[in-house]
């Protein structure tokens, strides 16, 4: 991989988005360029602190709809006639949803459409405006998938709907077009923001909150970077079929 690339990570300040940022820049360094999606610039600035890689920051409201498409296509303005060799979006934003809630609790339609709007509509613009962008460049797509994208976890059925849904787009995805490398990858659980909620009071089944409880007492979490940089590895050494999923435990 001579010559120049660039990096999009959306979520890129939380805790696996600032991971790929860390190891995006151990991995490539100087011939890095990474568009960092955050939302928090001032935890950005301490995440790429003493980096070799250019990181351009920009903020987008994935969750709105009104000018979603032209959000997007700001992003990838920022690098408007630079010329790369490839180019690679790391598709990591999102919500883990309402956990207090079993399946049948949700009956509000705007809740509902808000949490699909974030994590799965604004998902699919943001992967098409991209693949519309640098023409004649080699793409690659990663969804930051889950084990909740094939595997019912009580508690959870807003996300595991909508990672099984980001799973099967990004397998059409790759089924339509052979030019485009897909990749989902599942990092494994990892301690984040999110599921921090997970072990607590809010997690309303008592077996899933267990569980996760489980895995904080006896510190069982993926390591953040250690998973991160599996994943670019993947991604760097082009031996998987597009579309699939890896799971962190396949490697």
């Amino acid at each position: 991989m001579a010559g120049r690339q660039l990096f999009v990570v959306t979520g890129a300040s939380g805790g696996f988005g600032s991971a790929i940022l860390r190891q995006i820049n151990a991995l490539f360094g100087d011939r890095a360029v990474i568009i960092a999606c955050a939302r928090n610039k001032s935890k950005l600035d301490e995440v790429i602190t003493g980096f070799s890689a250019q990181v351009k920051h920009i903020s987008v409201e994935f969750g709105e709809r009104e000018g979603i498409k032209e959000r997007c296509q700001a992003i990838f303005d920022l690098c408007a006639g630079d010329g790369f060799q490839s180019v690679y979006l790391y598709n990591n934003h999102g919500f883990g949803g309402d956990v207090s809630k079993l399946a049948q609790d949700f009956d509000d339609s705007t809740e509902i459409d808000d949490y699909f709007f974030l994590n799965l509509t604004s998902f699919q613009v943001l992967t098409s405006v991209f693949l519309k962008n640098f023409p004649g460049i080699p793409h690659t797509c990663v969804n930051i998938s889950s084990l909740c994208a094939i595997v019912a976890f009580p508690s959870m059925s807003l996300y595991c709907t909508g990672k099984a849904a980001r799973l099967m787009m990004y397998k059409c995805l790759a089924a339509d077009n052979s030019d485009v490398k897909v990749l989902n990858y599942s990092p494994g659980p990892m301690l984040t923001t999110m599921t921090e909620a997970y072990h607590t009071d809010k997690m309303k089944n008592e077996e899933t909150r267990g569980k996760f409880k489980k895995m904080k007492e006896e510190n069982c979490w993926v390591d953040t970077d250690e998973s991160a940089k599996k994943m670019l590895e993947i991604v760097k050494d082009n031996k998987f079929t597009s579309g699939e999923q890896i799971d962190f435990y396949d490697c």
